[in-house]
């Protein structure tokens, strides 16, 4: 069987959860919609899913014959144009207020998610300490692939990881109360989600098939997010809590991509492979970085908005995100990364054009798409 460079599905499933990322946040701007968005209020654990689901594609794309510079160089045309605009806005923004110029190395350097200092790993855009995570992760993913696709039982290893994972969080955190809120975005940590996703596709390249739809595996998902927000609320838990929630939801994303994977290879279609839905995926990226761009411009404006008119402007604000985000994909994201493609990925390309020439052995696989998920 011949792989699909890139599965329409997963990419239409990014956009919901960027959505609902977008809609966790809303209230820091608008705290009029705390009430209305109250079923967002765990929104964060759509990190998670981008972190999933980026494990799975990059593992499901990768082939003996992918090389790895030629890996990274796309990983950094994908992410860091990107980064690096909305860093500048935010940051001209910020000047008017007084900035803290010691933060800005780690950021730009995409290490600010190892630092416990939120001050740090949360500079500037805020989200982008997910970027942090990515990086590490695209640093481990050639050795992680190399020794992860020699599990027999992938899904086995997966359950398995995510139960030291949980073990040692409660144990860690435990004795050390102050850990938690650590826990969540270190990117040492959070690479269980990563792990995971790599053997799932690794399960799905060997032919396994989750063996329920997608519809169950979406219902799993809502149900087991439900069931974290209730808890979250009832329990009054802060962010020292927040990699545990983040933990528990790994397998159930875990299994909706594996779901939504194994339907569309069946020839299965769905919602979230139209032409729409793939759309918007696209933008997604964009709308999780954007956001918090446009959030904060709007901040002192909005802020003291209450009732009707803080709903009608948080559907306006929202509407506008998604626009902005269309527009930055559209005219500077794609682009740009494009252009960086050609610019790094030709580079490293060339040593091995003279051996590729002469090579007999096998047929080239076409790159990874430009859409691989992140957060």
């Amino acid at each position: 069987m011949v792989k699909p460079v890139q599965l329409k599905a997963l990419t239409g499933l990014r956009f919901v959860a960027a959505a609902v990322v977008l809609l966790h946040h809303l209230p820091l701007a608008l705290p009029g919609l705390l009430g209305i968005v109250y079923v967002a209020q765990a929104g964060y654990v759509g990190v998670t899913f981008f972190f999933v689901l980026s494990g799975f594609v990059l593992a499901y794309g990768w082939t003996s014959t992918s090389r790895i510079s030629e890996f990274y160089g796309r990983r950094a045309a994908r992410i860091y144009p990107l980064h690096a605009l909305t860093a500048l806005a935010m940051l001209l923004m910020l000047l008017r207020s007084g900035l803290d110029w010691s933060a800005l190395p780690f950021n730009l350097a995409l290490v600010q998610a190892w630092s416990p200092d939120a001050a740090v790993h949360l500079s500037f855009v805020g989200a982008s300490w997910s970027l942090s995570c990515e990086v590490f992760f695209y640093a481990c993913f050639p050795l992680l692939f190399a020794v992860l696709q020699r599990a027999m039982h992938p899904i086995r290893w997966a359950v398995g990881i995510i139960a030291c994972t949980l073990g040692l969080g409660v144990l860690a955190s435990g004795l050390w109360p102050s850990l938690g809120e650590y826990l969540y975005h270190v990117p040492l940590f959070r690479l269980t989600d990563f792990a995971v996703g790599i053997l799932i596709a690794l399960a799905v390249r060997q032919g396994w098939r989750v063996g329920v739809r997608p519809i169950a595996a979406a219902a799993l998902v809502i149900s087991t997010y439900l069931l974290v927000l209730v808890v979250q609320t009832a329990g009054r838990t802060g962010a020292q809590q927040m990699w545990l929630f983040s933990a528990i939801m790994v397998l159930p994303f875990g299994l909706l991509i594996a779901a939504f994977a194994g339907h569309e290879l069946d020839g299965g279609r769905s919602l979230f492979a139209s032409r729409r839905a793939v759309a918007l995926g696209q933008w997604s990226f964009a709308l999780y970085l954007v956001h918090g761009v446009i959030l904060a411009a709007l901040h002192d404006h909005v802020h003291g908005l209450r009732g009707a008119p803080a709903f009608v402007v948080g559907v306006a604000v929202v509407a506008l995100i998604i626009t902005s985000s269309w527009l930055v994909y559209s005219l500077y994201e794609r682009p740009v990364e494009l252009w960086a493609r050609r610019r790094l990925v030709t580079r490293v390309r060339r040593p091995a054009a003279s051996t590729a020439s002469t090579s007999s052995h096998g047929s080239r696989v076409p790159p990874l798409s430009s859409s691989t998920p992140l957060p």
